[in-house]
């Protein structure tokens, strides 16, 4: 018999959420029971990990002969329809690899501080008949969080059963998991890890409701037990045949992002040079982080779960671990770092012609040639301008340099990041192979689609001028749960026009004056958004419309009244408030359960939230700084000054 290696890692701060019993995701009550268990670990959520274990489900499924993985999905949700008549050619299959072309992330109130809600569950199907795509089903790869929500749904309605359900009955008892489950069977356990801000303040813990993406909870040592389902020879959970399909990537180009089914990534050329097959998930919330390292040959299973930090940090942590395996094993891997490219101090005249604006999903950028000597690339969407320069190679490469080009005392720095021209479809993209140090911890590599050249922009000015007067102008979470961690994460957006980019803001291209468009088709392009501005009662709504959120304009924002003593709270309508008499004092809140207040410096950083831990009820009101109420219809938050 041979002998299986499991290994399994735990980083995290260790400080108990205290244990209540809680409810099934059918039960509009949010009322239920937490499952049985007789260990102890610490409990975290995977994020983006239980992908594995929706794409588990629909194999099983398939191997049943309930699920033709090929076939379009609306064979099995015929109520699923969106804007884009592209919809019925999406199958199973490009859910589960990322190929589908949906937008990306429906994310409304889908992750959520000591909370559950079946929200973004039930309006799933709804959101998603507003949508369009952002490309042809099949195209590319973009990673995509409503494709593996579409399979939650597509396993309750070919099993009959909730996914909790099946998770529970088809892959945790199986394998005997007893702690891993859902929010819904999983919920504020004495095991449950602790949370931080900045190192050292304490804070609820955060749950993501999109259980198929993103909402399993596990212990490092049952996700590593996950991972052994996946050795070659075991059968506990799928057959060769279906583990064989998960590891296999469609990915033809070296840019695009090699999907499996389920899985981030299937090739590692360090472990491939050696003989080694390796597979791997990585998955984030908020606080949480995960990630899963499996090399089913070798039977080596390895999970890192952090509380902080991020997936990144804990894949590299993985790889440290599986390494150390191999070795024991007679194999080892050398993780080579790139080395230097020889440059050219002029660059070749036919890349003149693109010279031009570019984007991403982060950014507009400009890229220029100074006098045809190197390549400058400018993001201008940024707090400040960060402007890189880069070397043409004798690779017919861009390597980026540090220092001043024109004496001849540039260099290459110790992140590596090399730069390539690229046609595909009609459209000019720039590539780029990177090596990254993280801080000590080991270096990340990945090659992939940087950014899509911009089209011109025919916006007449009488529309670019209606987007000019909102240069500037911020928009604030308006229509988010008490609970929504966006409050704490991204609780406004600000709207800014470029004079070196008109017909664009950086969310993407202007179509009149209330709509603004994402023209990103790149793979690897995932997340892309729309944006329509609407008034309301005389007051901005910002509506990104493929992610479930509103967000109010900073003009309908009063200051707080001197002697207000109460807010009254409306379920899903966030109340702003400026600070300005109260600025510099301390008020003392009395909120109700199913409510919460956050409060935000001049700069919009959060500084105070009701759901930090041990905190009390005082609270210190910032000059210029922000205050939101949130709760339910019928409620209020009372205010001492």
């Amino acid at each position: 018999m041979r002998k299986t290696r499991i290994a399994s890692l735990m980083a995290a701060a260790l400080l108990a959420a205290p244990a209540m019993t809680f409810a099934a995701a059918e039960d509009t009550g949010n009322v239920g029971v937490n499952k049985t268990y007789e260990s102890s670990d610490t409990l975290s959520c995977i994020g983006s990990v239980s992908k594995m274990f929706a794409t588990t489900a629909t194999m099983q499924l398939a191997e049943q002969g309930k699920i033709d993985i090929d076939a379009p999905l609306t064979d099995y949700i015929p109520e699923f329809r969106m804007a884009d008549e592209r919809y019925k050619d999406i199958t199973v299959r490009m859910l589960m690899n990322h190929t589908s072309g949906l937008m990306g992330t429906t994310a409304g109130d889908f992750m959520i501080f000591d909370d559950r809600d079946t929200a973004p569950h039930d309006t799933l199907l709804k959101e998603l008949g507003r949508q369009r795509l952002k490309t042809f089903p099949g195209d590319y790869g973009a990673y995509c969080n409503d494709g593996f929500e579409l399979l939650e749904l597509l396993v309750e309605q070919v099993s009959g059963e909730s996914f909790t359900d099946y998770i529970e009955k088809n892959i945790c008892k199986p394998l005997d998991m007893q702690q891993t489950g859902t929010p819904w069977n999983a919920f504020r356990t004495d095991e449950m890890v602790g949370t931080f801000l900045n190192g050292n303040v304490r804070i609820a813990q955060d749950y993501c409701m999109d259980l198929g993406s993103g909402g399993i909870m596990s212990t490092a040592e049952e996700l590593s037990t996950f991972g052994s389902a996946f050795f070659k020879g075991n059968g506990s959970l799928l057959s060769e045949k279906s583990k064989k399909e998960m590891s296999e990537t469609k990915a033809t180009d070296k840019y695009e992002d090699g999907f499996g089914l389920g899985w981030d990534q299937v090739d590692y050329d360090d472990y491939k040079v050696a003989g080694v097959k390796v597979v791997s998930k990585g998955g984030d919330i908020m606080n949480q982080h995960a990630e899963l390292l499996v090399a089913p040959d070798e039977e080596i299973s390895v999970s890192v779960l952090s509380s902080g930090g991020n997936s990144s940090v804990n894949s590299l942590m993985a790889m440290s671990l599986m390494d150390i395996a191999l070795e024991e094993k007679g194999i080892n891997i050398e993780h080579r770092l790139p080395e230097k490219k020889e440059t050219l101090d002029t660059v070749p005249e036919r890349y003149l012609a693109f010279e031009d604006l570019y984007f991403s999903g982060n950014g507009l950028y400009l890229v220029y040639f100074p006098e045809g000597k190197y390549m400058e690339i400018s993001c201008i969407t940024g707090d400040r301008k960060d402007i890189k320069h880069y070397m043409y190679t004798t690779e017919d490469s861009f390597v980026q340099v540090e220092g001043n080009i024109s004496a001849g005392k540039a260099v290459q720095g110790k992140n590596q990041s090399v730069l390539t021209f690229r046609r595909r479809d009609g459209r000019d993209y720039i590539c780029e192979d990177v090596s990254m140090d993280m801080n000590g911890c080991g270096n990340v590599s990945m090659s992939h689609y940087s950014m899509q050249r911009a089209e011109k922009s025919s916006v007449s000015a009488e529309m670019l001028a209606a987007w000019d007067a909102r240069n500037g102008k911020k928009y604030y979470l308006y229509s988010g749960k008490y609970s929504n961690t966006y409050y704490a994460e991204m609780p406004s957006v600000k709207v800014q026009t470029y004079p070196e980019a008109r017909g664009y803001i950086k969310e993407g291209r202007i179509i009149d004056s209330a709509h603004v468009k994402s023209d990103l088709v790149m793979p690897g392009g995932r997340d892309v958004q729309d944006i329509e501005i609407r008034k309301e009662n005389g007051v901005e709504i910002l509506d990104i419309t493929n992610c479930a959120m509103e967000m109010i304009s900073e003009d309908a924002i009063k200051e707080l009244p001197e002697n207000v003593s109460e807010i009254k709270l409306h379920t899903k309508k966030a109340s702003w408030y400026r600070i300005g008499a109260q600025a510099n004092k301390t008020i003392t809140l009395d909120i109700p359960e199913n409510a919460a207040v956050y409060v935000y410096d001049k700069f919009d950083r959060m500084i105070y939230s009701s759901y930090f831990k041990d905190y009390g009820s005082s609270v210190p009101m910032p000059a210029e700084g922000k205050i939101v109420f949130l709760g339910e219809d019928g409620g209020t938050i009372g205010i001492t000054q």
